[in-house]
């Protein structure tokens, strides 16, 4: 049986469970609820969305504090008419936590927490249930069967305070939209097709409204449908990260066209063919890469696939294996990098609740490094790429490409589909051009080096040595999470783009590429910002505070790198006459940019439907369904292991890593502290903390790995033009692996034996993988072209 079989025929038992099983314990969704008020308000307050007393419960209770003369708060939380469990007190110090971390950072007073009965302790008692949907908050109003979670707050003096809004329980049905966006996905290899279904069924859940009978779906198809694109659609093209992304991921392509017409790309091949020779050292390289372009996972995914495509297709690898080395190196190593864009928001995902145990939220970066030796299936993935390439083996779905790639010359499966056409991939260079590898490095140099630069300028680095601070690492941590975000990569690869036009034109026209600089620099914020809010003001927007900000971005790049292109032709023009056969023309350049970046409408699209299924999942709250279904699943022992798959499952099924980090970690601090305080050995509480954080992290960025809906993943299959649903295929063996063997020898004794064994978790972990490679991978035979050019895999 296919493997692709198998998986199908999981999934379709997963939907059956999901449709008939058994539902999340309500007790532990009624703390998610109170978990998401809670949390919600106090984002929400940190972000400027509530004002005044009136509209917050955690404001009138600071109100009565500060009037108190800054007393701590005793609160009681009943739930069901009995004491509320740890987690509901969990999801209590969670949203106090993130409030504090909020109102410290501004200097104001915040909510110190007291045990019951404390003298002098405001008091204060939380009544925690369900209700009929449309009902507020009250005693007497919560019913068991009810559709919605609330709060009701009772002071010590009988005021009551209801919370500001109900949270939607959801129900099995949540899990549907991804469930069946997959399974249609690998079932019918129609990945657009899948993802429009998921999306469908998912926004016609939200209209219905709770409704899950077939009537109440049926009658809300037509609303769901027209929501798919008023809501979910409108959303992410009015949405400046993904406009920026999505503006990034074509400048970046429309470079890498003119730098192949242009002899770019053939200049750097023959330029690493001095490193890469052979099937086996080309790997090699593109492995290298993936580690050295460390510090944002998109930009990784882009740069390595585009660059080495054509060594790997000279050679006949298969692009399934291109895009696995691209996907497998990218967030990995962001992921457990101290100096990328990930780390920060990493850390703000669970620097709030430290305090809770005994630690100040400034610790929080230490305890980050100390997750690094627990990062098992990161540090392994990586190992097992390099280990594979080195033994040059391959099993399963791998070995079949690889095989048929080598033998046939296919690299794309017969019938595939790529992300990217051949249109885009096979732009000719122009003969009378001398192939110069200059043309090629020089704008990839440029996107890495301006990324960098405007990471650091936007998070206030300039600033921070200008004031004189000492760049220590905590600065300059910061620094990359204040300009993390997708403007920093998005500006890098428009000016690479304009590099490769001036570069292609001739070297004269650096003379426009330094105008053009120049005119973004100074221009650059007002200029976009008014086309901002232009164009705001002429698309109306479903959110009328929020024009359309990216594309003020995209119309500025559009018309500062027309400018460049023009200053580059004239300037071309100039210095060599009416002699164009050295350089490339305006019509020449303009017609490589467009031929390279109208093939990605489909890319575009799946990576827009990548988005919306993520935007659907969160309306119908999927993740936090599996959180509360799987829970309870495991002994407390096997905390990292269980958090692990909870993780795995939640990111696979949203397809976002980080979003499952933001849902999780929030309530792991408490509960892994106090677990591992009860078992023996000294430190073990603190232990457990750091093995179940590297835990989270891993399973988030495991289960985006295998999650078609991933936009890394699209980005992967994008960047190395590789059918999406045979990348996906190809690497989840491979990643199944690779987490069975975190799980059993590296969280597993890493809590059942010590903490400090994490060495030998690593060093078991590597053998094993050696040995999995020893047992069941094969090696791919070399293969003798026709023309007597042997394509040797070491």
């Amino acid at each position: 049986m296919k493997p692709s079989t198998i998986i199908g025929l999981l999934l379709g038992v997963a939907l059956v469970v999901a449709l008939l099983g058994p539902s999340a314990d309500r007790d532990l969704l009624a703390s998610q609820g109170f978990s998401k008020l809670l949390g919600g308000e106090a984002v929400e307050l940190r972000d400027g969305g509530i004002e005044g007393v009136e509209d917050s419960f955690l404001l009138a209770l600071q109100e009565r504090v500060d009037a108190a003369g800054g007393a701590t708060v005793a609160a009681t939380l009943r739930y069901a008419d009995g004491v509320a469990t740890e987690a509901f007190e969990r999801s209590w110090n969670s949203g106090l936590n993130t409030y504090n971390s909020w109102r410290a950072g501004e200097g104001l007073s915040t909510l110190s927490r007291a045990d019951v009965g404390t003298a002098g302790a405001l008091a204060l008692t939380i009544d925690i249930g369900f209700l009929p949907a449309g009902t507020a908050p009250a005693l007497g109003a919560f019913e068991p069967g009810g559709d919605d979670v609330g709060y009701l707050v009772t002071f010590e003096d009988g005021t009551q305070r209801s919370s500001p809004q109900t949270w939607d329980v959801p129900g099995r049905e949540a899990l549907l939209p991804p469930l069946l966006a997959i399974l249609v996905a690998l079932a019918f290899r129609q990945v657009l097709v899948a993802l429009f279904v998921g999306i469908l069924v998912g926004a016609t859940i939200a209209a219905a409204g709770g409704d899950t009978s077939i009537t109440g779906f049926l009658a809300a198809l037509p609303q769901g449908f027209v929501d798919v694109f008023r809501v979910y659609l409108w959303s992410e093209l009015t949405d400046t990260f993904r406009v920026e992304v999505l503006g990034f991921v074509i400048a970046l392509v429309a470079m890498v066209g003119i730098m192949s017409k242009s002899g770019g790309v053939q200049g750097l091949v023959n330029l690493l063919l001095v490193f890469a020779r052979t099937v086996r050292s080309t790997l090699l390289v593109t492995w290298g890469m993936g580690i050295l372009i460390f510090f944002d996972d998109y930009a990784n995914c882009l740069l390595v696939g585009n660059t080495m495509r054509p060594l790997t297709d000279r050679l006949r690898i298969s692009r399934e294996k291109l895009a696995y080395i691209v996907d497998s190196t990218a967030a990995p190593i962001a992921g457990i990098s101290i100096l990328s864009t990930w780390i920060a928001f990493e850390v703000s995902t669970f620097s709030a609740q430290l305090p809770g145990i005994g630690l100040a939220e400034s610790e929080a970066y230490s305890v980050f490094i100390q997750t690094i030796p627990f990062r098992f299936y990161c540090i392994f993935t990586i190992c097992a790429v390099f280990i594979g390439i080195v033994m040059r083996r391959d099993w399963g779905p791998m070995l079949a490409a690889e095989i048929r790639a080598r033998e046939t010359g296919a690299v794309v499966r017969p019938g595939g589909l790529p992300m990217v056409s051949d249109e885009a991939t096979s732009i000719a260079q122009k003969e009378s051009m001398t192939p110069r590898w200059w043309r090629g490095a020089l704008p990839i140099a440029t996107v890495l080096l301006v990324t960098m630069w405007r990471i650091w300028v936007d998070g206030g680095g300039t600033e921070a040595m200008a004031n004189g601070e000492p760049l220590t690492l905590r600065v300059i941590q910061d620094v990359l999470y204040a300009g993390s975000g997708a403007a920093p990569i998005f500006v890098g690869a428009s000016i690479g783009l304009i590099v490769a036009i001036a570069l292609s034109t001739s070297l004269a026209g650096l003379v426009g590429l330094v105008g053009a600089l120049l005119v973004w620099e100074f221009f650059g914020t007002g200029v976009t910002e008014w086309l901002a809010q232009t164009l705001g003001d002429w698309v109306p927007s479903p959110d009328a505070d929020a024009p359309a900000a990216g594309y003020g971005y995209l119309a500025f790049g559009a018309v500062v790198t027309g400018a460049g292109l023009l200053i580059a032709q004239l300037i071309g023009r100039a210095t060599s006459g009416n002699d164009s056969s050295h350089h490339l023309t305006a019509g020449e350049t303009t017609r490589a940019g467009v031929s390279s970046t109208k093939a990605l409408f489909f890319a575009v699209l799946i990576l827009l439907q990548a988005w919306m299924i993520g935007a659907v999942c969160k309306d119908v709250s999927t993740a936090d369904y599996l959180v509360a279904l799987l829970s309870d699943a495991l002994p407390a022992v096997l905390l990292p292991i269980l958090l692990f798959l909870v993780s795995c499952l939640v990111a696979f099924a949203t397809g976002s890593s980080w979003s499952t980090m933001s849902i999780l970690l929030p309530n792991v601090v408490a509960l892994a502290f106090a677990i591992g305080s009860s078992m023996e050995g000294d430190g073990m509480g603190m232990a457990m903390v750091v093995m179940c954080i590297g835990a989270v992290l891993e399973g988030s960025i495991f289960g985006d790995h295998c999650s078609p809906i991933s936009d890394t993943t699209v980005l992967s299959s994008v960047s190395s033009a590789s059918d999406h649903v045979d990348h996906v295929r190809t690497q989840a063996p491979y990643a199944l692996v690779t987490a069975t063997i975190a799980m059993l020898v590296g969280y597993l004794p890493s809590v059942l034996l010590s903490w400090w064994t994490f060495p030998f978790a690593i060093a078991s972990g590597v053998t094993l993988l050696i040995t999995v490679q020893l047992v069941i991978g094969r090696r791919v035979p070399d293969v003798v072209d026709a023309d007597g050019t042997v394509a040797t895999a070491g």
